[in-house]
């Protein structure tokens, strides 16, 4: 029971559509959480972490692929009214008290922007003492590692830009994108078109690099697959782009998930498969140029073969 009234409200501070998670842990001090994505599209949508306090109230703080700040505070006794939005202020160790605007995002959760370059965001990284003044009410909260925990969610943020999680067609059927344009078509042609024009670029490299690293082991009498895997070490750099390539199409495109290491280990092995076949074809064609040379000349000096 609680850890879904948790989840819920840390998927509710996704700045649009539903979201799907945790993808990932994040630990620091009182504050747990990990990375979300968004239900409708798979991509990437923020980072969050929350605690408990034995008022029975849960501090939520996210931050969203964008970089936008979020704290949340959460009671299962409340009784909002979702969409409506409310004037409180939050006092900082008793000293700093800084008026905000809160959104009932649900019956019983509330969300407070937190601007990155915002006097707030300065006292909830470097206090130890935070209170929530509403009316008459007055929560208290221990403010524990927040200057650990904000860089942790940053990181988390980054390193996250990449995440792809499940795609829910209801959800996208919930939230339809708007039509494109005919600017925004041709635009995204054109794009599409310069990602394909790279990707060619460099498959060209790439098997160049390939034939230039695996041509001296064509005589030797190693399997084509060996030759190919150690062609291709050398030649690493090269692939990989190759795989980014095509992982940048298919984002592009955005008609189905797209899971990167997935991509990368298919593109891996596709290249390794066209490796081995041109291997196999060049030692073929170097086998019927050696049985097409004439015979040698017998000797001219007239002595008799022992």
């Amino acid at each position: 029971m609680l850890r879904g009234f948790i989840l819920a409200s840390i998927l509710l501070l996704a700045p649009g559509a539903q979201a799907a998670g945790p993808f990932g842990k994040i630990v620091v001090g009182n504050w747990t959480g990990g990375a979300f994505t968004n239900d409708a599209t798979g991509a990437f949508s923020h980072c969050a972490v929350n605690a408990g306090y034995r008022n029975g109230t849960r501090m939520f703080t996210s931050i969203t692929a964008d970089l936008k700040w979020l704290i949340g505070f959460a009671h299962p006794n409340w009784k909002l009214k979702p969409g409506s939005r409310l004037n409180l202020q939050l006092v900082f160790d008793r000293t700093s008290r800084i008026d905000v605007t809160a959104e009932a995002k649900t019956p019983t959760l509330l969300a407070i922007a937190m601007p990155a370059d915002s006097q707030l965001i300065g006292a909830f990284r470097q206090g130890h003492r935070l209170e929530l003044v509403a009316n008459d009410q007055r929560l208290t909260f221990a403010l524990t590692s927040t200057s650990e925990m904000l860089p942790a969610l940053v990181e988390c943020a980054k390193q996250s830009a990449s995440l792809r999680g499940p795609v829910n067609p209801a959800a996208r059927a919930t939230n339809p994108t708007a039509p494109q344009t005919e600017a925004e078509r041709q635009d995204r042609a054109e794009k599409r078109a310069v990602l394909e024009k790279t990707r060619d670029l460099i498959r060209a490299r790439m098997l160049t690099c390939i034939g230039r690293e695996g041509g001296p082991m064509l005589a030797t009498d190693e399997k084509a697959e060996v030759v190919a895997k150690a062609a291709m070490i050398f030649c690493r750099a090269d692939v990989d782009a190759l795989a980014q390539a095509i992982i940048e199409i298919q984002e592009h495109d955005g008609a189905r998930l797209v899971v990167r290491v997935g991509v990368r280990r298919a593109a891996t092995q596709s290249v390794q498969d066209v490796v081995v076949a041109q291997i196999v074809k060049s030692r073929g064609e170097m086998l019927s140029r050696r049985n097409q040379q004439p015979p040698a000349k017998p000797s001219q000096s007239g002595e008799k073969a022992i």
